[in-house]
């Protein structure tokens, strides 16, 4: 894979792989139409690992992409941007292998993503390519009991991101969507995606963390990096209100499903005092995070069967360490008068 790079790189390649082999932390190379940048030896092997699989596909692709990159006027900015853009192109040729039809757009300003005719457009500065993927096709939600009753139901989206659960929701016909997401760059990132996307009614961001209390978040955290922050873990200079389930239940007129991965938060809502508001859910898709909170999945999957739902293993993320989204079905759904 590191020999792909040499595809875009003009003086230093050599070099910056002895480098990364010897665990050099900082490498120097001249890219094509870019200029000098200085990378992290992670930035180098991300460089090499995206290029060699968007080639795969489209094998003038990074030259052109890193042609499209020299327009933006830092070099170090203009990098940030090529990773970004090969990252989602080899997430998009990972697809297409896998016999979707598949095209991408790639622009400094937008990066846009159509699978077998459904279309998705983000702002290149809020792209998490490996999310996007992993929710709008990869089958991250696709749970048929949870869709197939979706249509004009409301959602509670417990760490939005950068909105692509949320239009996966809109997309499969949800009425109205939460969306809950306490970093504030992402929470804007969120609201810039479905505005291009043209969802403006349908989802509400919210950019608060679900705690008792408020929480203190980084304000500029890195947007590829943001699927795994955690507010028990990091804190930051910006402070953000904290809000209840309770809260999030009193904006929708139809609970229908609690989609919860906040990097721990599940382990409060499912254990906590709030537990019983639970039941006014028909679905709740979640991933738990025993490493993070201490908390076993066996414990979490016991309390909500006391609650009267069902769950299964939807899918194993990480054997080692537990991570895991479970999909429950409340066996004693709400009648439509609001009554259990």
């Amino acid at each position: 894979m590191a020999l792909s790079v040499r595809k875009l790189v003009e003086r230093g390649w050599l070099t910056a792989l002895l480098g990364y082999l010897i665990k050099r932390e900082e490498l120097s190379v001249r890219l094509k139409y870019i200029d000098d940048v200085r990378l992290r030896r992670t930035d180098f092997g991300a460089l090499a690992i995206f290029t060699y699989h968007a080639s795969k596909c489209w094998p003038k692709l990074p030259d052109e992409l890193a042609r499209t990159a020299s327009r933006l006027p830092k070099p170090q900015e203009a990098f940030s941007w090529l990773v970004t853009a090969l990252s989602f192109a080899s997430s998009a040729c990972r697809l297409q292998a896998s016999g979707n039809k598949v095209s991408i757009y790639v622009s400094p300003e937008r990066v846009g993503l159509e699978v077998n005719g459904v279309p998705a457009i983000f702002d290149a500065h809020c792209v998490n390519p490996v999310d996007i993927v992993e929710t709008l096709v990869g089958g991250e939600y696709e749970v048929p009991e949870a869709l197939s009753g979706l249509k004009g139901r409301d959602v509670i989206d417990v760490g939005a991101n950068v909105g692509d659960t949320a239009l996966y929701f809109v997309l499969n016909g949800a009425r109205k969507v939460i969306a809950l997401e306490p970093l504030p760059n992402v929470a804007r990132c969120a609201e810039e995606s479905l505005k291009l996307n043209g969802i403006t009614g349908e989802v509400k961001v919210i950019n608060a963390a679900l705690s008792n209390e408020p929480m203190s978040v980084p304000c500029d955290y890195n947007v590829l990096l943001s699927r795994h922050f955690s507010t028990l873990k990091g804190s930051g200079p910006c402070r953000v209100p904290g809000v209840t389930l309770g809260d999030l239940l009193d904006m929708v007129e139809d609970p229908y499903l609690l989609k919860m991965d906040c990097e721990g938060c599940e382990a409060h809502v499912i254990l906590g005092p709030e537990r019983e508001k639970l039941r006014a859910f028909e679905h709740i898709i979640f991933e738990a995070h025993p490493h993070i909170t201490g908390v076993s999945n066996e414990k979490l999957l016991a309390s909500l069967k006391e609650l009267g739902f069902e769950c299964r293993l939807h899918i194993v993320h990480d054997s080692k360490v537990g991570v895991n989204i479970y999909h429950c079905e409340n066996s004693k759904p709400r009648q439509p008068n609001g009554a259990f």
